[in-house]
Formats: C-alpha cells, structure tokens, sequence
C-alpha cells in the first residue's frame, strides 16, 4: 500500500535526520576489530540506513518491507570491501 511506503520513507529520513542533528555515531559502539579506520563513516552510514529501514517497515507495519529492505542494505553492505579495493588500488 501506499501509505505503508510514505510512512517508511518519513520515519527513514527522521532517523537519518536525528542522527545528524544529534552527532550519533553508531561505528562506535562496533567491538574494535570491525572499525575500518577511513572507511568508518561509509560503514557507520550504511549501518545507520539499514536501522532507519528497518525501522521504518516496523513503523509501517510491514515485515517485508522492514526485513527486506534491510537485508538489501546488508548486502550492500558487504560490497565495500569490494568498492574500497577497486577505488584504492594504485
């Protein structure tokens, strides 16, 4: 429904927004072996996409968008390594 894409896309961007205005920085609360250094804050970003769409299919009361969208951000979550290989490599 409709409705359930409108109210997604509302509470996404007030995560995001939240976050932004408030400084929180969700990389450290990651246990130290995880931090990435430089890649930190692409990492820290798409951590925090992946809560706020999350959030905003539980919001929503849709599971499938709530499990899906986040599943789909996970997955592009594991193509930095990839990224940083191809865009750092000399």
């Amino acid at each position: 429904m409709l409705i359930d894409f409108i109210i997604f896309g509302i509470v996404d961007n007030a995560v995001m927004i939240i976050g932004a205005f408030t400084g929180l920085e969700v990389e450290k609360y990651l246990p130290e072996r995880f931090r990435l250094g430089h890649l930190m804050a692409i990492v820290g970003a798409g951590l925090g996409n992946t809560f706020s769409d999350f959030l905003g299919g539980v919001v929503a009361l849709n599971p499938s968008l709530a499990f899906g969208s986040a599943i789909g951000c996970l997955i592009g979550l594991a193509l930095i390594p990839v990224f940083n290989y191809v865009y750092t490599r000399p």
